[in-house]
């Protein structure tokens, strides 16, 4: 199983640098993507920001939101059981590095929760965060 993070996951619904990096991760396994609930919170937000910020159409936006349902009923994705005791427990143990890191809350609870999911590859392109992951034990690519 791979860990998307929501920058990545964008990556899978607007063609961008790495996409097709993305795409070949996720072409390469047969499990669905764990997204989990702060996840899709992001990404269906994310999709309606680029209304505002006039780089698609409100309908654009929906389709995007309807495909991303679509995904989730399939079974291309789904939302991981997370325990939120070790969630809380993992963040501020991981806040401890952000002095070194400059990581923001999100970065830290992208990390935290891959780190209950055990993935075989955390992706994310932003770097703070990568480095974050790989002094946490998970791999990076």
């Amino acid at each position: 199983m791979i860990y998307l993070d929501t920058s990545a996951l964008l990556k899978l619904y607007f063609l961008e640098d790495e996409s097709e990096l993305v795409q070949q991760y996720v072409m390469q396994q047969s499990d669905p993507l764990p997204i989990w609930e702060l996840q899709q919170f992001e990404i269906l937000n994310a999709f309606r920001l680029k209304v505002f910020w006039g780089e698609m159409t409100g309908s654009d936006a929906e389709k995007l939101v309807e495909m991303f349902d679509r995904r989730m009923s399939n079974g291309q994705y789904y939302c991981p059981e997370i325990d939120r005791s070790e969630l809380m427990l993992t963040f501020r143990s991981l806040t401890k590095r952000t002095p070194d890191t400059g990581c923001r809350t999100m970065d830290i609870l992208h990390v935290a929760c891959a780190l209950q999911l055990a993935p075989e590859l955390f992706i994310s392109f932003d770097d703070r965060q990568r480095n974050l992951a790989k002094g946490a034990g998970l791999h990076v690519p």
